[in-house]
C-alpha cells in the first residue's frame, strides 16, 4: 500500500520522521498494515465508504498536540 497509495505513503513518511518516537521502516509498515486491517474491517462491518482524509487524521492530531504542548 505504501508504494501505491499516496495517503499511506504520507503516513509512512510521517511515522518514520516524526520528532517524538520516530519508527523504523519495518515498524512503520506494521503499524500501517494494522491500520489497513482496521479500515477494511470497518468498511465491511459498517458498510462505510473509504475516506483517505479521515485516515490521515492521526497526523493532524499529533500536530495539534504539539501546538498545545508548546
Amino acid at each position: 500500500m505504501v508504494a501505491h497509495a499516496e495517503e499511506f505513503k504520507e503516513l509512512h513518511i510521517y511515522y518514520t520522521t516524526r520528532m517524538n518516537n520516530p519508527l523504523k521502516k519495518m515498524q512503520s509498515l506494521v503499524v500501517i498494515a494494522c491500520k489497513l486491517l482496521r479500515i477494511i474491517y470497518t468498511i465491511l462491518k459498517k458498510g462505510t465508504v473509504y475516506d483517505p482524509k479521515k485516515m490521515l487524521m492521526d497526523i493532524k492530531r499529533q500536530k495539534n498536540q504539539e501546538m498545545i504542548a508548546a
